[in-house]
């Protein structure tokens, strides 16, 4: 990339301390995301088994809300018996989990637990409507095994653990979270208004999850690290590139255009990566693949960023050495990260528009690409 004479170095320094900032971000959250108290399901045991009312061994495993961090067990153990245990953070919250046929909030019956001062407790409601006055303690249509319930905390986390008397529980599952240090009272056992909630319809055969949705109205926090890749890696930077190969001519603009554009793309792509290593990857496949490959494309565009510091004058006999690595490992960060933008809209079980937006702006990209390659040749030639 050649710059022009009138750079100035307040650009260089700020790039510098830009790159130096992403790395430093990024190492830090990745060290956070691995030193929380987090649930597996490739976990062998479950940590708290002792203390559960019931056998646990062989209890399958699905991490259905990855947002809030929630793990359920279960296990069909014994004729009309079914066991579950929910594991989710410890803020000191209730969590809960219902059941419902169609999937809607109003007219099922929950699940809830709290602990407070080492002691927990376990109620089941009926959800009569959305407001916390039409939440019915102590009573609802699902049959609890007496003596088969209980809620555990341990290590930061809360497990509820309890017994359904069922043929079959119902094929939705409703979670819900309240606010954090706010529990239901002894006296009224009112739960509060939840801070988040999402239904889900679940297969008990195969443990997967499907359809529904978050019920509060957030955005999931994988949707927010999905499009900030996409945006960073996956759409600037191939544009960035186009202006500096293809509209050198009008110069300087081409090298302010093409140093905002990829300064900007850097930028939400340190965001993405960032958000990305505090996600829960629990049962999804092919996500150490891609976290391999977010990495390598954060070092190759931070190559690119730092060599700016590095760039010889345009009479250097080192120059064409400076300008093939520069444009070569540009072009292997952005095939990288076109590819991984696809692995990850495929781990993420992403809607067909999503895929097929990203698709169509790649294939765009692709015959602009050749057609400029087409030009540029018959432009040589004459």
């Amino acid at each position: 990339m050649a710059a022009p004479s009138g750079a100035s170095s307040s650009s260089t320094r700020l790039l510098l301390l830009l790159s130096l900032l992403g790395f430093c971000v990024a190492l830090s959250s990745q060290q956070e995301s691995s030193s929380r108290t987090t649930d597996s399901c490739g976990a062998a045991k479950l940590a708290v088994a002792s203390l559960v009312p019931f056998d646990t061994a062989g209890f399958r495993c699905a991490a259905n809300w990855k947002q809030r961090d929630f793990v359920l067990r279960y296990k069909n153990t014994g004729p009309s018996e079914w066991s579950f245990v929910l594991s989710a953070p410890d803020k000191g919250s209730y969590v809960a989990v219902g059941f419902s046929g169609k999937g809607a909030m109003v007219g099922s019956s929950a699940v809830a637990g709290w602990a407070s001062n080492g002691r927990g407790a376990v109620k089941q409601y009926y959800l009569g409507g959305k407001s916390p006055d039409e939440v019915a303690p102590n009573r609802g249509l699902l049959k609890l095994v007496r003596n088969r319930s209980a809620v555990i905390s341990r290590s930061g986390r809360l497990y509820l653990a309890f017994q359904l008397s069922t043929d079959y529980p119902q094929p939705y599952l409703i979670y819900a979270v309240g606010p954090d240090g706010n529990l239901p009272p002894s006296s009224t056992l009112q739960l509060p208004m939840h801070q988040s909630m999402a239904s889900r319809a679940f297969n008990y055969t195969s443990g997967m999850s499907s359809g529904g949705g978050s019920g509060d109205g957030t955005f999931p926090a994988e949707r927010r690290h999905g499009l900030l890749a996409m945006m960073g890696w996956g759409v600037l930077m191939p544009i960035g590139m186009i202006t500096a190969r293809y509209f050198r001519q009008l110069d300087p603009c081409w090298f302010y255009s093409h140093l905002a554009i990829q300064v900007s793309g850097y930028a939400i792509g340190i965001a993405a990566v960032v958000l990305g290593f505090r996600l829960n990857e629990d049962g999804l496949k092919n996500v150490g693949v891609h976290k391999a490959l977010g990495i390598g494309i954060l070092a190759m565009t931070s190559l690119q960023v730092l060599a700016i510091l590095a760039r010889p004058d345009k009479t250097s006999k080192v120059r064409r050495f400076w300008n093939w690595y520069h444009h070569n490992i540009g072009r292997a960060a952005i095939l990288v990260a076109v590819g991984n933008v696809f692995l990850g809209l495929s781990i993420a079980q992403e809607t067909n528009a999503y895929i097929v937006s990203y698709g169509v702006f790649v294939a765009v990209w692709v015959v602009a690409v050749a057609a400029f390659e087409v030009k540029r040749c018959y432009a040589d030639d004459d």
